[in-house]
């Protein structure tokens, strides 16, 4: 690799994006472990009688992020593969762009992030607002 610092940098950055996957899976179980708890809501109630709209947001923003970062990390290898100098399109392209592989991964990257933020903010909203009615 000509510029051994590139994978090193990408590296870095696909370490961000496993580790906020890694938290938006964990996201997506904390309002069915914690509503019981956190909430007081009773065994014999069913979950989905008090979960709102927000909750199910949290779980699609969530849910988006993983995606997100999974495509980054797709977009990642495609990238390395042209950092060593070999030929790599993404999807039905033979050979795409080094500056396109790069502009789609700026965009996964903060996508994922951003999700995630957006899907832990509609989860406190549900616990913060839930009046137990």
């Amino acid at each position: 690799m000509p510029a051994p610092w590139r994978k090193d940098t990408n590296d870095r950055y696909t370490a961000v994006v496993k580790l906020v996957a890694g938290f938006s899976t964990a996201g997506l179980f904390l309002p069915v472990l914690l509503a019981r708890e956190f909430l007081g809501v009773a065994s014999d109630t069913s979950l989905r009688e008090i979960f709102d709209c927000s909750v199910y947001l949290s779980l699609s923003f969530l849910t988006l992020s993983i995606a997100s970062g999974v495509f980054y990390q797709y977009l990642s290898a495609k990238w390395v593969r042209l950092a060593w100098g070999q030929n790599a399109g993404i999807f039905w392209s033979k050979a795409t762009r080094e500056e396109t592989i790069e502009c789609l991964m700026e965009i996964f990257f903060w996508a994922t992030i951003g999700l995630f933020g957006l899907g832990l903010a509609t989860q406190l909203f549900f616990f913060v607002s839930y009046s137990g009615s």
